[in-house]
């Protein structure tokens, strides 16, 4: 199940919203009942290991603080994140290691072929912090285990994350019950989840039949311009995709008081390609930082090749995180030496003209670009002949219609796309609050009116069927 279902938003999100205004103990209760369903829909091959980790880790959680050896607390840690790790191996990586091996000693192992566990990568991720934030004292469990139960399975965050902190999750105190609190929740978290929800159907969906279309041919045959436009639009579908569903599980968290630290910030802003991966996907680089980097040692290591080593780490982790395929270990070393070189030569910040500036930020959005080619591509031979190509140029003067009639086709979702990839809402409510602050309250009013008109109208998408994949669900 998907939060973009007819099923979730006619039937699921209206009970959930009923919890909204309980007291803090019942609506706890009743939100992990509807996590537990929401998971049980989704992925009922796989509820009882789900149920099982989830009780297994919350155990872990409270035991750790009560053992009186020091020994005895860190070998439950380990015992914890070796269970999470392990499972995420054998259900995500046995099948590619065991290609791996049989490619370099020419024997047949047979590999199973499993079925992925929904959101199993976010669990992992968010169990193991929950131990390792425990384990350090940097969070205190509730008394009452619904409190870890549910942070670990809500349904906002277990199909593509965010992957949220426990001080994040129970930020607000919800001691006593505060009515404005609870409204002010409300209207923001709806907010929120309408605008994602509108990012994910009426662009990102709408997009996806070109990329498929784009990526699904031949690039030899392929004219640069059509191999172009299928590259850009990728890079702006998956953004919408998966900054939509940051919104709406952010979103829906907020409406019941639950928080969660912002996933996206306008990554195609970026200045440099260290400064992207500071804008995008912010929670999954906060984990790595935390709990692998600065572990290492981090940027303050002995010695600047020790720095290097630890970067080189994170990014390999990080492209194995992604996905069981070379592409997806290529895309993070190419991005490792891509931030090592940014940092060696102390880019962008040694450029002193704004002109420098300007084509440096150019240079970044192709870059990272050409990545999301790699990205999306089934190997890196095929990846590297999509990337060729798109400088090589050559193919049917066909694609170039074809990149024409596209443009005409998609060209109004495309402007929108590029508009709104920038803060320019933002920027306008700024400049309006600056000015007349009752003209401020007009514009708020006319924008929550057209998001919400054009909510009815994403809604109208999906009943009629509209294609409605979320990319990141496969991570």
């Amino acid at each position: 199940m998907m939060m973009t279902d007819t099923t979730f938003i006619f039937f699921l999100f209206p009970i959930s919203l009923s919890a909204c205004f309980l007291k803090s103990g019942v609506q706890k209760l009743v939100l992990l009942a509807i996590s537990l369903y929401f998971y049980s829909a989704g992925s009922p091959e796989y509820f009882t290991l789900f149920l099982a980790l989830t009780v297994i880790n919350t155990c872990i959680a409270y035991a750790i603080p009560h053992c009186r050896s020091a020994a005895l607390k860190k070998a439950l840690l380990i015992l914890g994140i070796i269970l999470n790790t392990g499972l995420l191996f054998y259900y995500k990586y046995s099948g590619f290691t065991i290609e791996i091996i049989n490619g370099l000693t020419g024997s047949s192992i047979g590999a199973k072929d499993l079925l992925l566990p929904m959101g199993i990568s976010f669990f992992t991720f968010k169990s193991i912090s929950l131990l390792i934030d425990v384990y350090k004292g940097k969070v205190t469990l509730q008394k009452n285990p619904v409190y870890p139960l549910l942070y670990l399975s809500f349904f906002g965050h277990i199909v593509s994350g965010p992957i949220g902190r426990y001080e994040d999750f129970y930020e607000q105190d919800d001691s006593t019950f505060d009515i404005r609190q609870k409204t002010e929740d409300l209207t923001d978290g709806s907010y929120l989840f309408m605008r994602g929800f509108c990012k994910k159907v009426l662009i990102s969906n709408i997009l996806s039949p070109v990329v498929s279309e784009v990526f699904g041919t031949d690039p030899s045959g392929s004219s640069a311009s059509l191999l172009w436009l299928g590259s850009i639009i990728y890079s702006l579908q998956l953004y919408y995709d998966f900054s939509g569903y940051s919104d709406m599980a952010i979103g829906i968290g907020r409406i019941f008081g639950l928080g969660c630290h912002d996933n996206f910030n306008y990554p195609y802003c970026t200045q440099s390609i260290s400064e992207f991966w500071r804008r995008w996907h912010i929670t999954l680089g906060r984990w790595f930082r935390d709990y692998i980097y600065i572990p290492l040692g981090g940027s303050r290591s002995g010695g600047k090749w020790r720095v290097y080593f630890n970067l080189f780490v994170v990014w390999l982790l990080t492209g194995i995180w992604h996905g069981a395929n070379f592409t997806f270990i290529f895309w993070g070393l190419t991005y490792f030496i891509a931030i090592s070189i940014e940092k060696y030569l102390s880019l962008p910040d040694r450029f002193k003209s704004g002109i420098s500036r300007v084509v440096y930020r150019i240079f970044t959005l192709i870059f990272i670009d050409l990545e999301w080619v790699m990205f999306n591509s089934r190997d890196i031979k095929s990846g590297l002949s999509y990337i060729f190509h798109m400088f090589a140029g050559g193919g049917s003067a066909l694609s170039d219609v074809r990149a024409l009639v596209l443009l005409q086709e998609y060209g109004i979702i495309l402007f929108a796309a590029v508009v709104f990839a920038a803060p320019a809402i933002p920027k306008i409510k700024e400049i309006l609050s600056k000015h007349d602050g009752a003209l401020s309250k007009t514009a708020d009013i006319m924008m929550a009116c057209i998001l919400t008109l054009l909510f009815i109208f994403s809604i109208s998408f999906i009943i009629a069927g509209q294609n409605n994949p979320f990319l990141y669900g496969n991570f």
